[in-house]
């Protein structure tokens, strides 16, 4: 990612996070899974116990499903509405698995609040923008993963209460015993939302947290919550799937720059903007 503008607060956390459990990563491995083994060998599993959420009440109709329906394909990711207009996900939800190809943009839809055959909203997508640096790979490195952050601008607005993100002022409160949840739509749950209810940072990574949360295909892009005295907060974004029991987070420091550009104003390729197409426009 490119450079960010840092608060002092959201630097000190960066300082203070850094020594407690400072992760090691060889510098000849490259694949994903390899470095996770590298860099956590030596941590204990703790399993968190897996809760499935079957509830209309807030913050959950503001996490939903971000569904790609293609020709051939669907995928799903989980976003969080953080804003009326604005929800957020990780980036690789944007891009066509084996192509590598950004999705059409009308194939593109966020589903708030799946709740078995019901739904709080149905959101269409105007574009969508990924943190600057990122680019999809079918090789994913641990150093990639600071990039693998983006958002949805809404065609309209939606009437949710969002769940915004953590200010840096409100993570200068954030110490190493702090407990967070990670919600996501995964695979085994399609249609209810799941939470690890106490996951850890076991520290960072390229920038990156490793945490202890668990994971699995369809909660990349769900948002690790804290709980603030303003209500519950999004402090970062789930990435990747370790192993068995660790994942892969982006925290809400890289991803600042992001949101101050949340508009459909500018394209970029081959990330950023992808504006809406006309109904008629081929692929």
């Amino acid at each position: 990612m490119g450079k960010t503008d840092e608060t002092p607060a959201a630097m000190g956390y960066k300082q203070r996070m850094e020594p407690l459990r400072q992760l090691t990563i060889r510098r000849r491995t490259t694949a994903l899974l390899a470095a996770c083994f590298a860099i956590l060998c030596a941590l204990p599993a703790v399993a968190a116990k897996l809760q499935v959420i079957d509830s209309t009440e807030a913050p959950w109709p503001s996490i939903g499903r971000v569904n790609v329906a293609g020709y051939r394909t669907t995928s799903m990711c989980t976003g969080t509405l953080i804003a009326p207009d604005i929800v957020l996900t990780a980036a690789h939800c944007f891009y066509d698995r084996h192509s590598l190809k950004p999705v059409p943009i009308d194939d593109l839809l966020f589903i708030a609040g799946v709740r078995r055959s019901d739904h709080a909203a149905r959101l269409e997508a105007a574009c969508f923008r990924t943190a600057e640096g990122f680019t999809p790979s079918k090789d994913v490195k641990l150093a990639d993963i600071r990039n693998d952050v983006g958002i949805i601008i809404l065609k309209e607005a939606s009437s949710l209460d969002p769940i915004p993100p953590l200010s840096p002022q409100q993570a200068a409160r954030l110490t190493k015993d702090t407990r967070f949840r990670s919600v996501g739509y995964r695979k085994s749950r399609r249609y209810l939302p799941t939470v690890v209810p106490a996951c850890r940072i076991l520290g960072q990574a390229k920038e990156s947290w490793v945490t202890d949360c668990s994971s699995e295909s369809g909660a990349s892009g769900g948002p690790l919550l804290v709980e603030t005295p303003d209500g519950p907060r999004v402090a970062g974004v789930m990435s990747a799937r370790l192993d068995e029991d660790r994942s892969a987070i982006v925290p809400f420091f890289n991803w600042q720059t992001l949101l101050k550009n949340a508009s459909c104003e500018q394209t970029r390729e081959p990330q950023g903007t992808i504006r809406a197409r006309p109904a008629d426009a081929g692929n």
